[in-house]
């Protein structure tokens, strides 16, 4: 999407419960504990990104901002009210209405918003001392060694204003920084983490290329981002990337997928593990394949480009979210509305309409953007790019798909929703919408992690 200018508003520190009554105010708790009133999202209206461009900015060499903490409020909600179908999940429960953040929630959570762009962040000791940032997309959660963690966000802003910035909570969950962590790149979309807990940020334009970034402020290479070994010389209009690893691999493989009508799929077989493992000229020896469609629902993976692009145009254009699983790999082709899975056992692909088979309220009928799998790999959650009603889904190993929450009707038209994280805990689902800029947390009134049925 292409940045415009957005309006700031208060971002206020709610509580909602689902035991409020639909029909009745809901509670507004303040930071401080204070009653207060939700100020209405104002409406923004979305322009494109053109493709096929290359903008000079792109060019430019990332750097790092300065790091600084430094504060404002937060919104709480859950819903209540609702037929609950006959479910073996925690969701399905049905939908409903929360206005003060502008969305339809499952009866079983509660959602908080805790970060609106253009407007300081609410830290546990004060605001941060920047603002969130503007197009906000892909995301990760990566815990740190003294046990806190942090929420690293992409920005898929134009002309050398995009970048990668992080949110740092404590063990408890209480934001404490914020600050950005790449800068300089353009169009930064969605990526992955690395099994050594560093972040993967793509860009999505002719020579985009991924960034790896270390967001442990511990590590030696927290201040120094680097290009990768995953785009290759000419660079693409990159996506996200899943990574399998196991003991028996001298290193991990990397998949990246390419938004693009022809991008194939791409794996990138590394030869060691750590910050050197994807470096350019690091030493470690790698190889890159693509992924070739084959009769009979069977695949291959050649070193030809223009075989995995031919097949791509064919059977999978435009790739965007991406993740491993049990052994397979699923990875999303936005304009066909389909989720292809790659069985790495009996080498053949299969694929599905996404939310096709939706249990309870809801709509999955957008198109699906990115794709996350939860710890236990139970579930996949996904993100909606739609004109009216877009949300998050989840879909179980059964296939079903139930509605985490949609929009409401007349609000975040025409947005998508964006930044998909589970924290390292598995208490809390962060998400939120690109154009907007608002994101939220989510937790299960239950108090079980997001991967427990």
């Amino acid at each position: 999407m292409k940045p415009t200018i957005l309006v700031a508003i208060a971002a206020a520190a709610v509580s909602y419960s689902a035991d409020a009554k639909k029909d009745k105010d809901v509670v507004v708790v303040t930071a401080d504990g204070e009653r207060d009133e939700v100020t209405d999202f104002p409406t923004y209206s979305p322009t494109m990104v053109p493709t096929g461009e290359d903008p000079e900015a792109s060019t430019a060499a990332p750097t790092i901002a300065p790091m600084n903490v430094p504060t404002e409020e937060t919104a709480t909600s859950s819903p209540t009210n609702v037929q609950k179908p006959t479910t073996t999940s925690f969701l399905g429960n049905g939908l409903v209405d929360i206005p003060e953040l502008g969305i339809r929630l499952d009866s079983s959570l509660t959602a908080t918003q805790i970060a609106k762009a253009g407007q300081t962040v609410q830290l546990k000791d004060g605001l941060s001392s920047i603002k969130w940032h503007y197009w906000m997309d892909g995301a990760a959660s990566i815990a740190l060694p003294n046990g806190d963690y942090v929420y690293v966000s992409n920005s898929e802003d134009d002309d050398g204003k995009g970048g990668v910035y992080g949110l740092y909570f404590d063990n408890e969950g209480r934001p404490y920084d914020y600050k950005q962590l790449l800068s300089g790149t353009t169009w930064n979309c969605s990526g992955g983490k690395t099994p050594w807990q560093t972040f993967l940020s793509c860009e999505e334009h002719q020579q985009g290329q991924c960034w790896e970034i270390d967001p442990n402020p511990s590590s030696e290479n927290h201040d120094k981002p680097q290009k990768t070994i995953l785009g290759g010389s000419v660079g693409g209009e990159f996506e996200a990337v899943a990574v399998h690893d196991s003991e028996d691999f001298d290193g991990p493989i990397f998949f990246v997928t390419e938004d693009r009508y022809n991008g194939a799929l791409r794996r990138v077989q590394t030869t060691c593990r750590g910050w050197k493992a994807l470096q350019i000229g690091g030493g470690c020896p790698s190889t890159t394949t693509y992924l070739r469609f084959l009769d009979n629902q069977s695949f291959e993976w050649t070193t030809d480009i223009a075989l995995g692009r031919q097949s791509a145009s064919n059977n999978y254009p435009n790739t965007e979210g991406i993740t491993y699983q049990n052994g397979k790999l699923s990875f999303i082709s936005k304009v066909k509305y389909v989720m292809f899975t790659l069985d790495f056992t009996s080498m053949t692909w299969t694929k599905e309409r996404t939310g096709g088979k939706l249990m309870g309220e809801g709509s999955y009928r957008g198109q699906p953007d990115g794709v996350i799998s939860g710890f236990n790999q139970r579930y996949m959650y996904f993100t909606e790019e739609d004109e009216t009603g877009n949300g998050v889904y989840a879909r179980d190993e059964s296939g079903t798909y139930y509605a985490v929450f949609e929009a409401i009707s007349g609000q975040f038209v025409g947005d998508e929703t964006v930044g998909l994280a589970i924290s390292p805990d598995g208490q809390t689902l962060y998400v939120g919408y690109q154009e907007k800029g608002v994101l939220f947390a989510l937790t299960r009134k239950d108090n079980k992690e997001w991967d427990r049925k």
